[in-house]
């Protein structure tokens, strides 16, 4: 079951992340020894009582950090079309460390998605994570947003409510250039979010994906729609 935090206790956290800005330091709480942080799982008691919240029609995912604890968290909560919050924060200190490729498996009907992974398993084994996959076009990242009725969708394969696994990954693009030349132009890399839907099988002890189950989305980052 998730943690409720207080509005005080999200926002020192939120402050605190976004006081890594411009940090120089490498990332370390997003490695433990040789694994790497692969994602996040959401509880389905959670789920079912965030997004049966009268009124929902969007949840917010946004980025803290603890720095008693050196912990980086996610805050999820449901906002009204008006955008007021409407739900308690739903908090998280992320802790999947697994090796590169140990992931959850399942069916990733985008094959676009398997990209975004491997570049976040492979950069993150290879290199430093720093503040700089952390910034995009619009500024320093402070979270996802999310149309409630999009993770609705996913439940439709399911006869139980499944857990909701939040996977990191990292996308690869290009930045806009007025005039680029040939050849000059670096890859970006930002950090984001995808949802995926996986069976909850208590019975068996074991949370693993059927044929059905992969349901993956990227939303709009924060900023600019925060």
């Amino acid at each position: 079951m998730s943690k409720f935090i207080s509005d005080e206790l999200f926002a020192k956290w939120a402050a605190q992340w976004q006081a890594l800005e411009h940090s120089r330091e490498p990332f370390n709480f997003f490695k433990s020894g040789d694994q790497l942080l692969l994602g996040d799982y959401f509880d389905s008691a959670d789920l079912e009582t965030l997004v049966s919240t009268p009124g929902i029609t969007v949840i917010k995912v946004r980025f803290g950090f603890d720095t008693e604890e050196k912990q980086f968290k996610l805050v999820l909560f449901g906002v009204d079309s008006a955008g007021q919050i409407i739900t308690p924060y739903y908090a998280h200190a992320p802790a999947d460390f697994r090796p590169s490729g140990d992931g959850p498996g399942g069916n990733v009907p985008d094959v676009l998605a398997k990209q975004w992974i491997r570049y976040w398993e492979e950069k993150g084994h290879a290199d430093d994570i720093t503040s700089t996959l952390f910034r995009s076009q619009y500024g320093f990242l402070n979270g996802y947003n999310y149309p409630v009725k999009e993770l609705i969708a996913a439940l439709f394969n399911f006869t139980k409510m499944p857990k909701y696994y939040i996977r990191f990954v990292l996308h690869r693009y290009f930045k806009f250039a007025e005039e680029p030349g040939i050849g000059d132009l670096e890859a970006s890399y930002t950090f984001g979010l995808l949802f995926q839907a996986i069976p909850d099988q208590k019975e068996s002890g074991l949370i693993g994906p059927d044929a059905d189950s992969g349901y993956y989305d990227l939303s709009a980052p924060c900023p600019r729609t925060c």
